[in-house]
């Protein structure tokens, strides 16, 4: 099954649960992920190129927002349409382990991120204090 997006239409929000990886038909998607309110482009992805495939191997919240950048055509594959086209148990074993490894790298480098930004306002603080004495 197909979808058509316009230009700038969101193919699915950061934190929603999903069922569907998509294949790019036509068009482009950006993949975007918002933290502390700030937005970073994480892929620009073009025609045969595929996204949001993690949802088919477990039931966490997608990690970015996909949008249509032009007028954008997608086909649509369900996890029972993906998993029927895998023949072997080891194949989806492995595909699922995978998927998960990512998302814990995704998690890691968040915290990652998390305490340099704990960090430097820790030192920004200790500069302050210390224009102060001088």
């Amino acid at each position: 099954m197909n979808r058509s997006y316009a230009n700038a239409e969101t193919i699915f929000n950061q934190g929603e649960r999903g069922g569907e990886m998509y294949v790019i038909r036509s068009g482009k998607v950006e993949i975007v992920r918002t933290k502390d309110g700030r937005e970073v482009r994480l892929a620009t992805l073009g025609p045969d190129e595929f996204f949001g495939e993690m949802a088919l191997f477990d039931e966490e919240p997608r990690s970015g927002t996909a949008r249509a950048s032009g007028e954008t055509t997608v086909e649509v594959v369900t996890k029972e349409r993906f998993k029927d086209s895998i023949d072997d148990p080891l194949a989806w074993a492995m595909l699922t382990a995978m998927s998960q490894r990512i998302r814990q790298v995704d998690r890691a480098l968040e915290q990652l991120d998390t305490e340099d930004q704990a960090r430097k306002e820790h030192l920004s603080g200790l500069i302050t204090s210390r224009r102060q004495f001088v």
